[in-house]
């Protein structure tokens, strides 16, 4: 990477200069993996406070914008890499200089630029003293008048950079790609988080102030981590675009797919997956899981062509009026109508407008709640309680409530309305994920077959998506065939046939085309619009005569099922006969995107009796196959580094559930279904869900597991191979133990506890060690939830029956006592118990899993915090200090979670000890460690352990005392009063307070 040059350009912000800086210069002239190849430059302007002499004035933000731009032309013509990173008011320099590049047609000059971050900059403007800088009489700084909330200059830039630089789709005069990041700062009372986040989507919030976030201690400060991460991303970005030019003469289908458009990349699909050997223990150090950006809508999808039809655009400009605020509106209509596509299009201008865009899939919906959550500003430890006590959806919408930006909230294809509701009401109750937003600049759009205003609320508006009319069909037509399929009176008539319907034009008019393009030999009677509206008449005659603009749901839904077999069809027929059957494959996932790379591994596919002799180079013909008849939609996801899960693949919902009910998929479903459990197990086969380092990959995959294991086991397949039934009941428990990690225990609870109780109708029993893998995770749901009897019912019995069955030393066993260990232990008075419990369990892992084993320690630690609640304070020290000793021989990251935990366990046996500075200098080292956010959980608690470290020690209460208040305003910042850490927190400074001497 050292002969990759990237040049980091460093822009200070209002009354301050370059010196600040210096931190940054420092770590990265000293870090060992960026000092050969990055080159610093701090930008200067002049920003002072006030200018007393009269011949003098003070730039404006305007001056200051051309400055920069003659600085990046002057000092940095040579430079090919460049990454802007600011502070404050220099984020609105930097906003500033790239719209007027763009607004004078100089967005071609951008191109070098390739990453932009900011750090506590105003981009809602900053309110801070707002009174005394307007009153003031003296101060008349132009820059800091930017500053204040809402400047039109501001709001001018920032929608300019919204939609020609973070959304921008190529490059050219009027736009040009940046990825661009805003972080706050958790304790900045000058521009706080959600100020600093403003209307961009990507970012986070670091543990600092105003001042501190650019202010680095080490290169583990957070601030430090995301530009150190900008700046390599940017230098490996440049790796690959290098070692990836010899490729471009292998690609093998046109420039315009939206694939990886290489055949050689497809074909190496298997080796991509079998090369992914999950991380060995113990988990890598934790970074936030909430941080994960939330992804954008399928923007992509508009290439597709313009939106048609008079009526359908009326309804978009409508959906993003001021009118048309604070309301619930559903988009209902029959399936392949184009309601998502309605719904994109508002997203597309609402962005374009500087609106903040959410974008719910309903299969991904609980997660895709938690990124809006995280979005918002909540901090992690706030996301996390509110999705452990069940107030998640209250959290979610009261953030929604209080965004200062203009909104709009997208679920999509939600077509059960209760998905929507709470446990207590449906969706019409608006108590669940489908209120009606208070705040008077948020909209919420929902797109749905279901046009009953009953089961939407009085509160919301229906409104009913009409097909085409025969002249916006026919346009469509001969827009996506260029032309070739004939005339427009040709066009009319095909559209008249298929009902007007978006979705089956769209898949006419791709056969038209392959039939004359593709590179496949098609060799079909199928020529133009009218032999298509021959073929296709006898399958379906009766959308022409069809009175009114009405389409039925089921005829709708016929029209789409035979023109993909027209589709499906041509590929039997010529060359590709095992294309129609992958598509049936796929619609046995779920309806969302599908990282087809992880999937399609030789191995998963040639045990299958579906695809014998099955290779890569075949199976990437049958994939271009599908696309280029539009079977399906390919595209690569922004964003996303691993090759696997960057390319996606869709079906429209009708497609999927047309195939679905697919005859042959009906008569072999041990066949469809079982290759789709298997390729799903093949892909997490060495991705533990425990490890957050393969959270990404779960994301990706949990929503077909979801839907694969709940259709094998409680639809009405009747799998006869019950084999398939037992693979598909492993999946749903690798799942589990996934949502639970990540702290989605709602989901998690509402897949294990249907297939617990209905288990015998799938042939199994509750004491089939199956079943019983599923019960462990739900004592773990019930123990993370902190329902200790429930959790020690449950556990109990699925401890008895797997001792009877397994052994009591076998490994699902021994992880059975130890979760059961855990419930009674932190049940008050029943540490005795649980101690006799844990040494049984320690003296078995050593001999099952080995003395070093993760697994092992983790009981131990257990057993250290029994010891220690019981007052053996030495016994507990000695077993902290052996587990954090083996950790250091073994090379595990300090800031494992379970590592920091072990170190605040041995910070209280020294304090019981009395031993307040050796206690000090422990959790003083876990708290350096650390790496999560500050406001997560284990940093909080961390905090807490050091303010009873320095109340043990003599002449430190003052600090202490301090260091609480920080404590207990941060808390009251990020969880409610009645959050137990707060409570604790509260009534630790009060008494604190009291004693403290005056």
């Amino acid at each position: 990477m050292a002969s990759t040059r990237v040049h980091l350009v460093l822009v200070h912000g209002l009354f301050s200069s370059a010196k600040v800086w210096k931190a940054f210069e420092t770590l990265i002239g000293t870090d060992p993996e960026l000092a050969d190849w990055v080159s610093v430059h701090p930008f200067e302007y002049d920003s002072p406070l006030i200018r007393l002499r009269p011949d003098r004035r003070v730039a404006e933000t305007d001056d200051v914008a051309d400055q920069l731009g003659t600085f990046l032309e002057t000092e940095l013509a040579d430079a090919e890499r460049i990454v802007l990173v600011t502070h404050s008011q220099g984020g609105l320099v930097v906003q500033r200089f790239l719209a007027r590049k763009l607004w004078n047609g100089e967005g071609h000059e951008l191109a070098r630029i390739k990453h932009f971050t900011m750090f506590s900059c105003p981009n809602t403007g900053s309110g801070f003293f707002l009174t005394v800088r307007k009153f003031l009489k003296l101060w008349r700084n132009p820059q800091e008048q930017q500053l204040r909330p809402f400047d039109r200059a501001v709001t001018e830039a920032q929608r300019t950079v919204l939609s020609a630089v973070v959304h921008a789709r190529g490059h050219s005069d009027k736009e040009c790609p940046i990825p661009v990041r805003a972080y706050g700062g958790s304790a900045d009372d000058i521009v706080p988080p959600i100020v600093a986040r403003g209307v961009f989507p990507k970012g986070g919030v670091v543990t600092a102030d105003h001042f501190s976030i650019i202010q680095p201690a080490d290169r583990t400060a957070a601030s430090y981590r995301a530009v150190r991460g900008a700046l390599i991303e940017v230098a490996r970005a440049a790796s690959v675009r290098e070692s990836a030019l010899p490729l471009a003469s292998t690609a093998a289908r046109p420039s315009t797919t939206k694939g990886t458009g290489d055949t050689a990349a497809d074909a190496r699909i298997a080796t991509d997956a079998e090369a992914a050997d999950g991380p060995s223990y113990p988990p890598p150090a934790a970074e936030d899981p909430d941080l994960a950006p939330l992804p954008p809508p399928p923007y992509w999808q508009l290439d597709e062509g313009q939106l048609k039809g008079e009526d359908r655009h009326g309804l978009v400009a409508h959906l993003l009026s001021e009118q048309a605020r604070r309301r619930v509106h559903v988009v209902a209509g029959p399936g392949g109508s184009g309601k998502s596509r309605i719904a994109l299009e508002a997203a597309d201008r609402a962005r374009r407008a500087g609106h903040r865009v959410w974008w719910v899939s309903a299969p991904e919906l609980s997660l895709r709640m938690r990124m809006i959550a995280r979005d918002l500003g909540a901090p992690s430890i706030t996301v996390e309680r509110a999705w452990l006590v069940g107030t998640a959806m209250d959290l979610v919408w009261t953030l929604l409530d209080a965004c200062p930006e203009p909104w709009l909230l997208i679920f999509d294809n939600v077509d059960d309305p209760e998905r929507l509701g709470s446990r207590d009401g449906p969706a019409a109750s608006g108590t669940g994920w489908l209120r009606t937003p208070q705040n008077a600049k948020g909209t919420v759009i929902v797109t749905s077959r279901v046009r009953s205003r009953h089961a939407w609320g009085d509160a919301s508006r229906v409104h009913q998506v009409l097909p085409l009319d025969d002249n916006d069909g026919a346009s469509m037509l001969l827009e996506r065939t260029g032309g070739l399929g004939g005339t427009n009176e040709d066009a009319r008539r095909l559209s008249r046939q298929l009902g007007g319907l978006p979705l089956a034009l769209r898949q006419a008019a791709d056969v038209i085309k392959a039939v004359h393009q593709s590179q496949i030999s098609l060799d079909s009677d199928i020529r133009d619009f009218e032999t298509f509206r021959r073929t296709v008449a006898p399958r379906v005659d009766t959308a022409a005569d069809q009175d009114g603009p009405h389409l039925s749901e089921l005829l709708g839904r016929e029209i789409v099922e035979k023109v993909c077999g027209i589709g499906m069809d041509l590929l039997t027929q010529h060359e590709l006969p095992q294309a129609p059957t992958l598509l049936k494959v796929f619609a046995c996932l779920s309806i969302a995107p599908i990282p087809y790379r992880c999937l399609l591994t030789d191995s998963a596919l040639a045990q299958s009796p579906l695809f014998p002799g099955a290779t890569p180079a075949r199976t990437s013909a049958l994939l271009a196959g599908l696309e280029e008849l539009g079977l399906v939609d390919a595209y690569e996801r922004e964003g996303v580094a691993d090759r696997r899960l960057a390319g996606v693949l869709t079906l429209h919902p009708v497609v999927h559930g047309v195939l679905r009910e697919d005859e042959e998929v009906r008569k072999r479903p041990a066949d469809y279904y079982g290759l789709a459990v298997r390729m799903l197990r093949s892909a997490i086969q060495h991705s533990n869900p425990d490890h957050p380092a393969n959270w990404p990959l779960w994301a990706a995959l949990s929503p077909h597991a979801l839907e694969v294991s709940r259709a094998c086991l409680l639809g009405d397949l009747r799998l006869s191979d019950r084999s398939v039934r037992t693979e598909a009941l492993e999946l749903a428990r690798l799942t589990a133990r996934y949502l639970i990690a990540t702290g989605l225990l709602g989901p998690a609870y509402d897949l294990v506890l249907p297939l617990v109780e209905r288990c015998s109708s799938f042939g199994f029993d509750s004491d089939d060690r199956e079943i019983l893998g599923l019960r462990h995770e739900q004592g773990r749901v019930h123990l993370d939830r902190e329902q200790l009897p429930l959790a020690e019912q449950v556990l109990g019995r699925v401890v008895r029956v797997r001792t009877r069955i397994l052994g009591e030393n076998h490994a699902d066993t021994l992880a059975s006592r130890h979760k059961l260990a855990r419930a009674i232990n932190e049940q008050a008075g029943r540490e005795a118990e649980a101690e006799v419990m844990l040494r049984s369990i320690v003296e078995a892992e050593n001999e099952v899993r080995g003395p070093e084993h993760y697994d092992t320690l983790v009981v131990r630690h257990t057993l250290a915090r029994t010891m220690l609640a019981r007052g053996a304070h030495r016994e507990a020290e000695a077993e902290a200090r052996e587990i954090l000793s083996i950790s250091r021989r073994n090379h595990w990251p300090p800031a494992t979670p379970e590592i920091l935990r072990v170190q605040e366990t041995l910070t209280h046996s020294l304090l019981r000890q009395d031993r307040a500075r050796d206690a000090e200098q422990v959790i003083r080292e876990a708290l350096q460690h650390a790496s999560q956010p500050a406001d997560s959980n284990v940093v909080m608690r961390l905090r807490f352990t050091f303010v009873l470290v320095l109340l043990g020690i003599r002449g430190r209460t003052p600090e202490a005392v301090k260091e609480l208040r920080a404590l207990v305003r941060d808390l009251d910042r990020v969880v409610t009063s009645e959050h137990p850490l707060s409570v604790q927190a509260r009534a630790l400074l009060e008494t604190a307070v009291r004693e403290m001497p005056t």
